[in-house]
């Protein structure tokens, strides 16, 4: 049985905030000279290769499990992801042609693909390729536990090595030029899964969960100077992958600080609103720089545009994003037999035949 683990809960939301945060300062709203540009992306792609790593790697790949694990993945991303692709495409060429997501006919089937790259949504992409891969990885490493032949096990990772290497010429929509931190997330993952215990030396943990809190602090506040490349030119940096997912990691396990810092109800309620708050803020950030062009930097027009982000992410989500998931989800349900059947007929096993 997975435990859950609040403090990653947590987590997705301190990486929506810190796109955010990341944001108001690239827009104007604040002033920000030693921050750690991308962590917030860095974190969103790193929490997915440990999510999947932690809660399917061991499950049976099955037609049952890999419908599941497929509707799961479609209906986090997917409903919302695509209303507001539509959304924008309606307010971009009927109503504001300086809207921040200029979705237009040019670019409206890469985005419905999951392929485009405007503003915020070159993200979306690489995700839902890594979705796909992760299945691969799956698929390879139940073969080798049933089989005991590694075969295809060695060619997904000498792929996935071969991607690493080439990463830097790769563009940014394709999943290879992030992989180094799915991979290293799913390293971190599958770490955590096989341990099966929690640190009995609850100070030692409480103790590195400080640590890299006071690191991060000092390095946001300048105190502690870190190369151009680390803060700035991160993304395809492996030593900041390998620190992501290390922060990860250690934070999935149980301390007072860890429940102080990212298992408190707040951080959990951004990390459920984390998808929604990353899809908004954006044009949140544009009409408020529309209506208050001179007014931005001001405390009080900070703070309310931060408090309007949050309100109107949490309406998207308890409207929007929930209504058109559990539709999907209906929908799902009531033909999961067709979809098994469809994996059936590409070669996965039923539960029964697998054992």
């Amino acid at each position: 049985m997975n435990k859950k683990i609040d403090s990653i809960s947590g987590l997705a939301g301190f990486a929506a905030l810190m796109v955010i945060y990341a944001h108001m300062g690239s827009e104007g709203f604040l002033r920000l000279s030693h921050h750690f540009n991308n962590l917030g992306v860095m974190i969103f792609f790193s929490l997915s290769g440990f999510l999947l790593s932690y809660l399917y790697i061991d499950k049976k790949f099955c037609a049952e499990d890999v419908t599941a694990y497929s509707l799961a993945r479609f209906t986090r991303i997917a409903p919302a992801y695509l209303f507001t692709i539509l959304a924008s495409f309606v307010i971009f060429t009927c109503f504001d042609p300086q809207f921040v997501y200029q979705i237009g006919a040019h670019n409206l089937l890469r985005h419905l693909l999951f392929i485009g790259n405007e503003s915020v949504f070159w993200t979306i992409g690489p995700q839902v390729q890594f979705y796909v891969l992760f299945l691969l990885l799956w698929s390879a490493t139940a073969h080798y536990v049933s089989t005991k032949n590694a075969l295809p096990l060695v060619f997904i990772v000498f792929a996935c090595v071969l991607l690493l290497m080439l990463r830097r010429s790769l563009p940014g929509t394709f999943v290879g030029a992030n992989l180094h931190y799915f991979a290293f997330g799913v390293l971190a993952g599958v770490v955590r899964r096989k341990m099966h215990i929690e640190f009995h030396q609850p100070q030692l943990i409480n103790i590195i969960h400080v640590s890299l809190l006071l690191i991060f602090l000092g390095v946001e506040c300048g105190v502690i100077q870190l190369s151009e490349q680390m803060t700035h030119n991160n993304l395809n940096t492996l030593v900041m992958a390998v620190l992501v997912a290390f922060f990860i990691f250690v934070f999935s396990f149980d301390s007072l600080s860890a429940r102080l810092l990212f298992g408190n109800p707040l951080l959990r309620l951004m990390g459920s609103l984390s998808f929604s708050l990353y899809l908004l803020h954006m044009p949140v950030l544009y009409w408020v720089k529309k209506l208050y062009p001179d007014d931005i930097t001001h405390p009080v027009v900070v703070a309310l545009t931060f408090v309007l982000i949050i309100a109107l992410a949490a309406l998207y989500f308890y409207t929007v994003e929930r209504y058109c998931a559990l539709a999907v989800k209906t929908l799902g349900k009531k033909y999961a037999g067709r979809i098994e059947g469809m994996f059936t007929r590409l070669g996965v096993k039923n539960k029964a035949t697998v054992g």
